[in-house]
């Protein structure tokens, strides 16, 4: 094992030379058929056929413009379309009623999301352009589902589907910059996308509360996709270009995908988003309900894992996981890195603004824009990053110092109680959104350095599949303690009142609840509940330390030797 600092320069910084100049050979001109050259960095991406360079743009000018900015637009909606529940929800009970089935709204498009493993398949098997414009067809139908939706039931129905089809969008636009730019200037673009990503995810709430305000009704938070999908459909037509990864026939492409351990996967994973959503919330965490929840992600987990050793009906290749990039120490450590700093931007981004509709008494809309500091930050750590970490070749003092800034942040966070200044806010939630900047992009197009042309959508996949399951275990987590803490502390302080109106006051301070208090009360349940919000940043520590740790091992060389009986 050796080691280096993540710098141009040393044998186990091949990929960052690949990213700070792609043209030169740092070591021998002798190249692999895979489209690797013996240092181990990539020179060109080559799909199937091999015959596409990835340092010759195939889509330049203004072609490239409205390519990109279709993918873009895609990418945002996707976004929104994940947060903007948020404040639609009371509108929505009013609508639609059955208040027992609130959770499943925000359950149902997490749940959904976990098909982007399959969609990374998917888009290393069939023709990439109809895939994705496939998958934004289904995007549109969802929204449209979801909007005319005359139950609780179609909506949820709807808004699983949002999460099928959107996560293949997400995915979809992840790919097509992959093989359409050249490796130095990947992560840029890729920078473009999260930072989008981001901005959609922060606005979701306030395009939410806007809707549900006005008298076009909370419909129109999900029918606005569709006219925005239409501007937008002679771009992803006419200039986006068309990829065929296999040149195989269609019914071979068919027989190629690892059906067997995409029903594991989608299985298994239905249950752990169910497990860690539900736990202490809906099921106590010793309900037979929620231990049979747990019992059955360990089964498929294991199932799962057999099925990728074995890979009954497909080889090795087509398998759904690919397992085999986990013999590389720094994929699995970059995969473990957008865990964390997913799953600890999406937790950031729901209870920040509640903490504001708490202690200062904001409405939707108020409570979104408390949220600017936190994605400007990103967005432009975001854009120095794409920009910077090719030009200069260094890449682990970017996770180095991100995580630092992420622990300091959610470190101040958990300190915030209902008299903590607005500034102080806004002041810990800059550092939280530089930390998650600095390298929430930069893993993908690290990563897909590190690695043969022909894994190129293996490794997004085996990227985005980390984002998604940080997301919802953020959330998962975050959600149980935080009403968990909070039902316990008013319980204690209001042993008068029933078990579901303790819950009721959880929602905010605009509810009949809480406005029916004693005056005298009110500002200790905005104590207590401030509290609880604080003590889910707890979770954010923990994720950014190990964070902070496993950055410093980035730049080491080294194999995962127990693994590579199974993976190779």
């Amino acid at each position: 094992m050796s080691a280096g600092n993540g710098s141009v320069g040393g044998p186990d910084q091949l990929d960052t030379q690949a990213l700070a100049n792609p043209e030169k050979d740092y070591s021998t001109n002798t190249k692999t058929k895979d489209g690797r050259y013996q240092d181990g960095a990539i020179r060109e991406i080559r799909l199937g056929t091999g015959d596409e360079p990835a340092d010759m743009r195939t889509v330049t000018g203004f072609k490239w413009l409205c390519a990109y900015t279709s993918i873009l637009a895609t990418v945002f909606l996707f976004a929104i379309d994940g947060t903007i529940v948020a404040d639609l929800q009371l509108s929505i009970l009013e609508s639609l009623g059955e208040v027992a089935k609130l959770p499943w709204i925000g359950v149902a498009t997490s749940l959904g999301t976990l098909s982007i493993l399959p969609h990374g398949k998917a888009y290393g098997t069939f023709n990439i352009k109809l895939y994705f414009i496939g998958c934004i067809l289904g995007f549109e139908a969802a929204s449209a589902l979801c909007g005319a939706a005359p139950t609780m039931d179609a909506l949820i129905v709807g808004r699983a589907f949002l999460g099928v089809f959107g996560s293949g969008v997400y995915s979809g636009g992840l790919v097509f910059v992959a093989v359409m730019t050249t490796v130095k200037e990947r992560p840029i673009y890729f920078s473009g996308i999260i930072a989008m990503w981001g901005l959609g995810s922060v606005l979701g709430p306030v395009v939410g509360g806007a809707f549900a305000q006005s008298s076009a009704t909370w419909r129109w938070g999900f029918y606005i996709n569709l006219p925005i999908g239409a501007f937008f459909a002679p771009a992803f037509s006419l200039c986006l270009p068309s990829f065929n990864p296999k040149d195989i026939s269609f019914a071979q492409k068919l027989r190629s995908m690892d059906m067997i351990s995409i029903v594991i996967f989608q299985i298994g994973a239905v249950c752990y988003t169910m497990a860690i959503s539900f736990g202490g919330v809906q099921f106590a965490f010793d309900s037979p309900a929620e231990i049979s929840l747990w019992i059955l992600t360990g089964v498929f987990l294991i199932v799962f894992a057999l099925a990728t050793i074995f890979h009954p009906g497909v080889s090795k290749e087509d398998r759904l996981y690919p397992a085999h990039l986990m013999k590389y120490f720094e994929i699995v450590n970059l995969q473990f890195q957008v865990f964390q700093c997913l799953g600890g931007i999406m937790m950031a981004i729901y209870y920040i603004p509640l903490i504001f509709q708490f202690t200062r008494g904001d409405g939707p809309l108020d409570a979104g824009v408390r949220l600017l500091p936190l994605v400007c930050m990103m967005v432009l750590f975001t854009i120095l990053n794409g920009w910077a970490m090719p030009k200069y070749g260094y890449y682990m003092p970017w996770w180095l110092f991100g995580n630092a800034m992420i622990l300091v942040g959610s470190a101040l966070m958990f300190t915030v109680n209902s008299s903590t200044s607005e500034s102080n806010i806004y002041g810990y939630t800059c550092l939280i959104g530089i930390g998650v900047g600095c390298f929430l992009t930069a893993g993908i197009s690290v990563a897909q350095t590190k690695v043969p042309a022909s894994d190129m959508t293996n490794v997004v996949g085996f990227m985005t599949v980390a984002q998604n399951l940080g997301a919802v275990t953020f959330l998962g987590i975050s959600g149980s303690v935080f009403q968990n803490i909070a039902v316990a502390r008013l319980s204690e302080l209001l042993p008068n009142v029933s078990d579901d109106e303790v819950l009721q006051l959880t929602t905010g301070i605009h509810s009949t609840i809480y406005e029916g208090l004693d005056t005298n009360i009110q500002p200790a349940v905005i104590e207590q509940v401030t509290a609880a919000i604080s003590n889910t940043f707890g979770i954010l520590v923990a994720g950014s330390a190990l964070g902070f740790i496993g950055s410093l091992f980035l730049g080491v060389s080294i194999r995962i030797f127990a693994l590579r009986l199974f993976v190779y």
